[in-house]
Parts: structure tokens; sequence; C-alpha cells
């Protein structure tokens, strides 16, 4: 299997996307907001994997930083 990931403009274009999809016999969907932002944290937490223990207080104050 597997996976593509479209940025649409908007809601509209990313419904006719969708239905393209589904009718090719494709399987998809729109992602809400949230998803959203955890499969980009996700994507993130993997590109800076590096096996190291870090402390808890040091992941916080990282991911404060980046608001």
């Amino acid at each position: 299997m597997e996976t593509l990931i479209i940025n649409a403009k908007n809601a509209s274009s990313a419904k006719f996307i969708l239905e393209l999809v589904t009718k090719l016999g494709e399987s998809g969907k729109i992602l809400s907001k949230e998803e959203k932002e955890d499969f980009f944290l996700g994507s993130l937490m993997d590109a800076e994997k590096t096996n190291e223990k870090v402390s808890r207080e040091t992941i916080f104050k990282k991911l404060k930083s980046l608001n």
C-alpha cells in the first residue's frame, strides 16, 4: 500500500479530489486540523530522533519554543 498526501487550497478542492480518488477505487480521508498536527508532529519527531535519553523538562521547553 502506498500513501499520498495532497495539500488542497480549500475545502471544495479537497472534497473534489477525494471524490476522484474514490471513483478510481482507492480510499482517502480529509484530515481534521488535529489529525494534521499529529501527523506533522510525528514526522518532526521521526526526523529529529537521536535515540538519546532526554528529560521531560527539556522536551516540554523545546515544544513551548515551537509556538
